[in-house]
């Protein structure tokens, strides 16, 4: 029996594909495929795995021994009940968005954070996933999550910064490989983010997925829009767009800049790197013909394509 760990990234319909691998749990176990997700991890089963790495105290050390035992035990359980694959979703393994706005890095402290998960899933661990998402949206999601929760939010400098950062998907994709010392499937957030079956199948390629798996087609934990935030964006001296939709902290030449970047990573994942899996199928292509990702045209597009933010 392996271990498929989920590590997100955040913003790219986690919940979503959380939510719908919760509602088919039944089915998938009937399969053979157990899930683990936010319910079971952040109920105190991984809490010294998600700590930023400089937080991490000498009884979080101790704790990780109890939990590989704690691990080990629930594998064979698992395995007795005729499981195959435990698919664990918990994208706070791979960072905080609060940090990454903080430090004005995509999950900076990475690196240290999942070669904790190695410790404690160490040889169990069959596979890694990551989905990604183009980096105007992404960040875009996550200020406007994190100035719905009040937080402060970067200035005319930071969001400059944030448009021309040197770190990037590859090179957070590059740590998972690192740290985790399993292959890593890495979709896009514009290709698979509204097809949780299709995630899944990636997840576990060549495992025939049981019938009549439900899908709401809902959305969920998406990021506030303008609407929301007006108030409190204009208040703090931030641009904002008149109407609703969603809020847009980066100009057009920024966009540009982060854009251009993005397909720069797309065209790096389809040259297929030594051990990463790069997946563009959508969920009827699922097992036949891989489909070209599409990148998002901006929220009325998002409304089209379920609005996952």
């Amino acid at each position: 029996m392996d271990v498929i760990l989920h590590i997100g990234a955040h913003r790219t319909a986690t919940t979503t594909f959380q939510a719908w691998m919760l509602q088919n749990a039944d089915a998938l176990a009937a399969s053979g495929i157990a899930y683990w997700g936010p319910d079971r991890t952040r109920a105190g089963l991984f809490s010294g795995l998600v700590k930023r790495p400089d937080l991490v105290t000498p009884e979080d050390g101790a704790a990780l021994s109890r939990l590989r035992t704690a691990l080990a035990f629930e594998l064979d359980r698992l395995a007795d009940q005729g499981m195959r694959h435990l698919v664990i979703s918990e994208e706070n393994l791979l960072g905080a968005m609060p940090q990454c706005v903080d430090m004005l890095t995509l999950y900076p402290d990475a690196a240290g954070r999942l070669e904790r998960a190695r410790q404690v899933l160490g040889g169990h661990l069959g596979g890694v996933a990551l989905s990604m998402r183009r980096y105007d949206m992404w960040w875009s999601s996550v200020l406007s999550v994190m100035a719905g929760r009040g937080a402060g939010l970067p200035n005319a400098r930071g969001l400059a910064r944030l448009a021309d950062h040197p770190r990037g998907w590859p090179e957070v994709i590059a740590q998972a490989q690192s740290a985790l010392g399993a292959p890593v499937t890495v979709w896009s957030h514009e290709a698979l983010g509204a097809e949780p079956q299709a995630q899944l199948q990636a997840l576990v390629p060549g495992e025939g997925l049981p019938a009549g798996l439900f899908d709401a087609r809902k959305r969920r934990n998406a990021a506030p829009g303008r609407a929301a935030l007006r108030e409190g964006l204009l208040r703090a001296g931030h641009r904002v767009a008149a109407g609703p939709g969603r809020w847009m902290p980066f100009d057009q030449v920024q966009r540009a800049q982060m854009t251009a970047r993005y397909l720069e990573d797309l065209t790096w994942l389809r040259s297929a790197p030594q051990g990463l899996n790069f997946v563009e199928m959508t969920a009827e292509d699922a097992g036949k013909t891989p489909a070209a990702a599409t990148v998002e045209e901006g929220f009325g597009h998002d409304g089209q394509e379920r609005g996952l933010a």
